[in-house]
């Protein structure tokens, strides 16, 4: 990891963690600085809007404090799920066994902020083909690493990963990939010329990438044999560029987009891999898409424990 995102992470959570045992200790006096400011705030609305009768003061005081106790709560809440402990319901049974489907989990939120991804941990992500959603799967191949699937069986490094069998659903099994690292030189590379196949209508970008967005299954349809290069060597997708206007514009226009990485990338599978859309179909995970470890195992309680 970066030493400068390191030590700025460690600052962050110095300051914040100092923030919130603040709050907690000295929650009597906390609440009595909010009081005052609270009843000052309050005073100075109450004279702008000229408010004069009592019942009018009473009802519009309890209404500040109800939002003013709303919004901390909030405050309060999000920085805890943002920085230290998530918890998130599991949609879907690609985990399965490890996780089910409609598992509730508690996550470790700043555990990545410290250190990088470890090979087949489970991690949570923002899944990179909408934008939108958290996926829990597991961490698969690392940035730098080989990977191809033989006969049910995932390959790092040339490794056979023993413990774990893996169908050659998409195109993963049909190829060697390169899990992309920083520093690596990736290369977007357009098969034809689109604006020619796009009888050279106008193309709006914004229309295009909304589309494809949402109709993710149509990419080789309207993006036909884009190929995808690390130093050279042919890899799996990365999808980060459907969100990126300004390269989609470029390969729209038949134009090779190169760029020099600015982040690792990982390789996520789902255990119950003949019911997992992952990496295989849509490629790999940029680290900044990265933000937890699933921990434990709270609901059901006949499943309580923790994850491996």
């Amino acid at each position: 990891m970066d030493k400068n995102k390191l030590f700025i992470n460690i600052i962050l959570y110095v300051i914040l963690s100092i923030f919130l045992l603040y709050v907690l200790i000295k929650e009597d006096k906390v609440t009595k600085i909010i009081e005052i400011k609270r009843e000052k705030i309050v005073n100075i609305m109450i004279n702008r809007f000229k408010i004069t009768k009592e019942k009018t003061k009473i009802v519009f005081k309890n209404t500040i404090w109800l939002i003013e106790f709303i919004c901390s709560t909030a405050i309060l809440l999000i920085l805890i799920r943002t920085f230290y402990l998530g918890n998130f319901v599991v949609p879907t049974g690609s985990m399965i066994p490890a996780i089910l489907e409609n598992d509730r989990l508690f996550a470790n939120m700043a555990i990545y902020r410290f250190r990088k991804p470890k090979l087949q941990e489970i991690f949570l992500f923002r899944e990179p083909v909408t934008n939108k959603d958290l996926y829990t799967k597991r961490v698969m191949g690392l940035p730098g690493d080989k990977v191809f699937i033989i006969g049910d069986f995932l390959y790092v490094n040339d490794k056979k990963i023993e413990n774990r069998k893996y169908i050659n659903a998409g195109k993963l099994g049909y190829d060697t990939w390169i899990v992309p690292k920083k520093g690596d030189v990736i290369e977007i590379v357009p098969k034809m010329d689109y604006v020619k196949y796009l009888k050279n209508s106008q193309i709006n970008i914004d229309e295009i990438q909304k589309y494809l967005i949402n109709n993710l299954i149509e990419l080789d349809k309207i993006l036909p044999d884009i190929e995808i290069k690390v130093n050279g060597k042919k890899t799996g997708m990365i999808l980060d560029f459907l969100h990126e206007k300004e390269h989609l514009d470029k390969l729209m226009k038949g134009k090779v987009v190169t760029l020099v990485s600015k982040k690792d990338y990982y390789l996520a599978l789902g255990d119950n891999t003949r019911n997992s859309f992952d990496s295989r179909m849509w490629g790999f995970v940029s680290e900044d898409r990265i933000k937890g470890k699933p921990l434990f195992r709270f609901w059901p309680l006949n499943r309580v424990g923790f994850l491996k």
